[in-house]
């Protein structure tokens, strides 16, 4: 069991004696409930918390105003009926027995409500995980939602480029499927983009192959082209019978790329 918050003590102590006798019951009440529950002063008044604010209570004028959140109030609104509230409150005349059983089941349930928190939040959590694509799966979701023949198109130059070599891997980067090299490699500035190889370009249907580091590759079937000052180089394929026609260009440019690799 926690010990009494001084601050509560302090909140308590500056009402007339019948009044505190009244709040420390509904303190004990909700301590002895559960004792795991930590208080504090939260808006002003007590708080007990546990995953999370519990319930609250207050000192007033002619009552003891309290706070079992919205759906403490909904859940007991029959058995609450015969008191006033407040927005988020009820409200338990001084001149009045504190319904101190009605208060222990409201407390009941609003632990059961705020345990039900983290164990909501991990379900989630391991759905979202077990729901989460591989990067393969990714590209293909991807690809699937091409037209039918730019489809086929970019499957076919998948293919090409994942059986150039076993150490190649994909992934959807750029917003577009994307190859590199997953081997040992030595330590790079990412901003070097040497594992990257090559980066589909599709915008607007039209089918292009960014090479990061083009213009450092031995390219000698002349597939590659572009000068820019990044040194990429591109190949644009005009359909599927252009991508066969280039497949052996493509995958001798992409074991040139992958002679340049610093491997660890």
């Amino acid at each position: 069991m926690t010990k009494n918050h001084p601050d509560v003590d302090k909140y308590i102590a500056g009402f007339p004696k019948e009044t505190q006798k009244l709040l420390e019951e509904v303190r004990s009440t909700i301590r002895n409930t559960v004792p795991e529950a930590e208080e504090k002063i939260g808006y002003g008044i007590p708080t007990f918390t546990l995953n999370g604010n519990l319930v609250h209570f207050a000192g007033y004028k002619n009552h003891i105003g309290f706070y079992p959140a919205p759906q403490g109030l909904e859940a007991f609104k029959e058995e609450l009926s015969k008191y006033k509230g407040a927005k988020g409150s009820v409200q338990f005349p001084l001149d009045q027995p504190l319904p101190l059983d009605l208060i222990i089941k409201m407390v009941k349930y609003r632990v059961e409500k705020n345990l039900e928190k983290p164990a909501a939040k991990t379900k989630k959590k391991e759905s979202a995980k077990s729901e989460k694509l591989s990067d393969e799966e990714q590209v293909s979701a991807h690809i699937k939602k091409l037209e039918p023949e730019l489809g086929k198109i970019v499957e076919k130059i998948r293919q090409i480029i994942l059986s150039t070599d076993k150490e190649i891997a994909e992934q959807i980067k750029w917003n577009n499927p994307s190859f590199y090299y997953s081997g040992e490699m030595k330590p790079f500035d990412p901003k070097e983009y040497k594992r990257d190889i090559v980066v589909m370009n599709l915008h607007k249907g039209r089918i292009m192959l960014v090479f990061p580091s083009g213009a450092k590759i031995n390219d000698t079937s002349g597939l590659l082209e572009g000068k820019y000052k990044d040194g990429r180089k591109t190949v644009i394929f005009k359909d599927l019978e252009d991508v066969k026609s280039k497949e052996k260009a493509l995958k001798d440019v992409i074991k040139e790329w992958l002679k340049l690799v610093e491997k660890g």
